[in-house]
């Protein structure tokens, strides 16, 4: 079915096409209803086939003498490569259309294209440059009275603040502001920011609702992804969804086929930065069902693409700078109240990037205080064990000497067992195995282990899954939540903090560590090996 409908829309774009290269030249200029219509086929196969729409939209910007029409063209190119993961080729298609609005000085067009970049911009994570583009903008389009200006400005703020919810997880209102942008979207049949915004809410969906309601949901999306023109791109977003979906219900085997599909639409479209979310989903479901060659196949290319899209990422992050950079040079030869202008936003560019290297270096300290809290750990695990001085223990409880020695003696055999790592394990209960009373083992436990008898057992069960973390690689792949099972503890919460409170650092930093120091070491031994 599918390969029907893909032959019916390429001879489609073959006939529009050829129409297209035999008659645009002469008449396109003269025919402004002819481009709608090209321009609406294209749109049309954007996300059933992004490569073919991209092709008309580059013809459409060289043929082209109309600004609003390059605008829409320039728009259209973004969109596709949006589509398929090339984020720098969309950000200088975004660039391109952002310059011809300003000068057109088509306030309509110049709040669109603002709007067009603010998803964009969010995803590199330049959000405060999406919000003051938008603001800027918003500020000069509002000097002129425009009806159609109006409901782009209430659909743009929409999305500036579902960004902003989106930093503090506050999935619920993400989610309303979304929609409520969608709305205006497809009222306006703005069919590229519509397909965006609808991605968005897919993504969000599942965080901001319960599992049973987002599965409905995505079975009504799933419903309009098909037809004249199946929708590859937002059917490919969703199936990563229900990935998950199932994944979090533990029906591995649909989670499985879902990912499959959506990475099947994502090869097709040529969207690496899905497909390396689409396999890194798919490794974590291999893992686990414990299918470990499978988990580290798939983690390994998953990284590979990953590379690859961070290349992408950072490409598009230079384009953004590098215009910025041109576009304050060239301003600052121009009107004193331009200079000005420049400057200010100079000035908030130099801010932002002088708070960007404040945060770093703060987490840099942080990360190395961390570090040291690391290896100073283990370096007092490393020291060798002074001999214990058999102490006076309080008089009051009058503990006979026999008696202390084979406290002592029991609690050393405690240590060597995996008794601590019973959730009910206890004073009382520890005492009863024991044979003694609760305030013996107690003065004894104060006394020798120079701590009571919580911190005791706590830090025994920390050290225990140190020592599993340290010795045995699969441990570094779990779950803290399983971590703190299986050395006792009742809730990940009360893990964490404890294990915060002997290590210094949190778990999950712990397990970075130790992974990162296992990797270099690995790496080491192989060059070794290798000159050998």
């Amino acid at each position: 079915m599918y390969l029907v409908t893909s032959f019916h829309n390429f001879m489609r774009f073959l006939v529009v096409f050829f129409f297209f290269g035999c008659f645009f030249t002469k008449s396109f200029a003269q025919n402004s209803d002819q481009y709608s219509e090209i321009l609406l086929e294209a749109e049309n196969i954007l996300y059933t086939q992004p490569q073919e729409a991209l092709k008309i939209a580059e013809h459409l910007i060289q043929k082209s003498e109309n600004p609003q029409q390059r605008i829409q063209a320039y728009l259209l190119t973004a969109g596709s490569y949006y589509a398929m993961g090339k984020f720098d080729d969309a950000t200088k298609a975004i660039i391109e259309a952002k310059k011809l609005a300003e000068n057109s000085k088509d306030m309509e067009m110049q709040i669109k294209t603002s709007i067009s970049s603010i998803h964009l911009l969010n995803f590199l994570g330049m959000n405060l440059i999406a919000e003051e583009y938008f603001f800027r903008t918003k500020h000069i389009t509002e000097q002129e009275e425009n009806n159609k200006v109006a409901p782009y400005i209430e659909a743009g703020l929409k999305l500036i603040n579902a960004d902003k919810n989106l930093q503090k997880n506050e999935y619920q209102v993400v989610l309303k502001n979304l929609k409520d942008a969608n709305i205006f979207f497809e009222t306006s049949d703005d069919y590229i920011l519509q397909n965006e915004t609808r991605a968005a809410i897919i993504e969000t969906y599942l965080n901001a609702s319960h599992i049973d309601s987002a599965q409905h949901y995505f079975k009504t999306i799933h419903k309009d992804t098909f037809g004249e023109y199946p929708n590859n791109y937002i059917n490919m977003v969703l199936q990563n969804q229900l990935g998950r979906l199932h994944f979090l219900k533990k029906d591995y085997s649909n989670s499985i086929a879902s990912y499959n599909n959506a990475l099947e639409i994502s090869k097709r479209i040529e969207n690496k930065y899905y497909e390396s979310k689409i396999i890194e989903g798919l490794s974590a479901t291999y893992l686990a069902l414990d299918e470990a060659s499978l988990f580290y196949a798939n983690k390994t290319k998953s990284a590979i693409l990953a590379n690859e899209v961070e290349t992408e990422e950072d490409k598009a992050v230079n384009s953004i700078y590098n215009y910025i950079n041109y576009n304050h040079t060239t301003r600052t030869d121009q009107t004193k109240q331009k200079y000005q202008q420049n400057i200010l936003i100079l000035g908030s560019i130099l801010l932002l990037i002088l708070l960007s290297w404040i945060i770093l270096r703060y987490r840099y300290n942080y990360r190395a205080k961390q570090y040291e809290n690391f290896i100073k750990y283990f370096q007092d695990k490393q020291k060798p064990k002074e001999v214990i001085v058999v102490k006076e223990v309080s008089k009051t409880l009058n503990i006979p000497k026999e008696t202390e020695e084979a406290l002592i003696q029991k609690l050393n055999q405690f240590e060597n067992s995996k008794q601590f790592t019973k959730q009910d394990m206890s004073l009382a209960l520890l005492a009863s195995s024991f044979d003694t009373n609760t305030k013996y083992l107690s003065e004894i436990i104060n006394t020798h282990k120079n701590k009571n008898f919580n911190s005791y057992i706590n830090e025994l069960r920390i050290n225990y899954i140190i020592d599993k973390l340290k010795n045995n690689n699969t441990y570094l792949q779990y779950k803290i939540s399983y971590l703190a099972e299986e050395s006792g503890f009742s809730s990940h919460s009360s893990f964490a903090t404890v294990f915060k409170t002997v290590t210094g650092i949190p778990p999950t930093v712990f397990i970075n560590l130790l992974s990162a120091k296992k990797a270099v070491s690995k790496a080491n031994k192989t060059a070794y090996e290798e000159v050998q």
